[in-house]
């Protein structure tokens, strides 16, 4: 797929530009970004991006060729390219610990597809066990007591994201969900080797209010970055956002926009004040300040919090809001679920592009930490093109769902 193509995915009539990958932005660093693979070289293929596999085959052994990469060895044998994890792991001691690249050539061990394998053991007679005598020996003098144990293994990063959210993040999606397979990827590329555990808690309010900063959780999203070094004045709850939680580099951008019925005249209207007056209902956990920069605010209009986007749109279609406030992608998949495609719309005219980070608390040191090797492994993936694969095969289904 093409640049142009992939850009072509998210442009309509109703909102030119949705679905773009982030830029560099002042309040979160200079990110270089780019959509052109990385070219074969040295006689080695890209891991995670690239061309088609040969044809392979779970429980059995496979050579790679130049371009293959894991997910696609993974799709063809176990029809499932997350399941590329399984065939690193087993080939950890051939690939290496820098799991940008496999070489060409090399033979991997592709394991059975863990929903079929039969976990068969069979059962061996003990042979006869020899005892031969031997003199008594003295007993071992008890170990001093201030030997020091093992230490532990490493406590995995725990990561909470939630449902309802899609393309971004839902347990129904491929991956969880485009920002789930971003996420998960820019570990691996950070590291194969970190341990963490990934949840969903469809309360997005409580992420912020109590899993974070109680340490039951150590990193969270999809979230907006408010506008923390802007003039322009923040909600309580967005300043907070600013003051208790460290946003990772953008993982995606996307166009916030502003649905209405068809026949309400507000998809036509050219500048916020024709919002005034109206209930807007913007989901529980989605920053406000799209609303506040706009200067859409109490008195003005009348916020209300849906449970998530379906339940803003549920209320636009029973008449109890005017004007649903969300990103483009989630709005038009929860429209399309909800069967109100011929009689909701995006307002072409009104919209603000924002990004989608991971956060951290900021007290939470390791946490922190975490969000430096997420950035890691985000950059690779622009550099290899992994990020490109990723998004656009998202939106790709994202498109045939709808």
């Amino acid at each position: 797929m093409t640049r142009n193509e992939y850009q072509g995915l998210r442009t309509s009539a109703g909102h030119q530009g949705a679905g773009r990958r982030p830029g560099s932005r002042a309040d979160t660093g200079a990110t270089i970004m780019t959509f052109a693979r990385t070219l074969l070289c040295g006689g080695t293929a890209l891991l995670l991006s690239g061309a088609a596999a040969q044809a392979q085959e779970a429980c059995s052994t496979y050579k790679v060729a130049a371009g293959d990469n894991l997910r696609f060895i993974a799709r063809a044998a176990y029809g499932n390219p997350d399941l590329y994890r399984l065939i690193y792991d087993a080939n950890v001691a051939i690939i290496g610990a820098k799991a940008d690249l496999i070489e060409v050539g090399t033979t991997l061990s592709i394991p059975c597809d863990p929903k079929t394998a039969a976990a068969v053991v069979p059962e061996t007679s003990a042979a006869p066990e020899s005892v031969t005598p031997v003199a008594a020996t003295p007993e071992a003098a008890p170990a001093d007591a201030k030997t020091i144990a093992a230490a532990p293994a490493p406590k995995p990063i725990a990561i909470v994201t939630g449902n309802g959210y899609a393309p971004f993040a839902d347990e129904t999606l491929p991956g969880g969900g485009m920002m789930t397979q971003l996420v998960e990827m820019a570990i691996f590329r950070a590291d194969p080797g970190i341990a963490y555990n990934l949840s969903f808690v469809n309360d997005w309010q409580a992420h912020i209010d109590a899993l974070l900063p109680s340490g039951a959780y150590d990193l969270s999203f999809p979230w907006i970055r408010p506008d923390c070094e802007g003039s322009n004045m923040l909600s309580p709850g967005d300043q907070a956002r600013c003051n208790d939680f460290v946003f990772s580099q953008p993982f995606y951008e996307i166009v916030d926009g502003f649905f209405a019925t068809r026949d309400s005249g507000l998809m036509s209207v050219t500048s916020y004040a024709g919002f005034e007056g109206k209930r807007i209902c913007r989901p529980e956990g989605y920053t406000t300040g799209v609303l506040d920069a706009a200067g859409l605010t109490a008195p003005r209009i009348t916020l209300l919090r849906g449970s998530d986007a379906k339940d803003c749109f549920r209320a636009l279609a029973a008449g109890e809001a005017d004007v649903v406030s969300v990103d483009a992608e989630v709005g038009d998949a929860a429209i399309a679920k909800l069967g109100l495609i011929s009689t909701v719309g995006q307002n072409p005219q009104l919209s603000t592009i924002v990004s989608l980070h991971v956060i951290a608390y900021k007290s939470n040191a390791r946490a922190v930490a975490m969000l430096a090797e997420l950035d890691k492994g985000l950059m690779e993936m622009y550099q290899t093109g992994e990020w490109y694969d990723i998004v656009s095969s998202a939106l790709a289904l994202q498109r045939q769902r709808q």
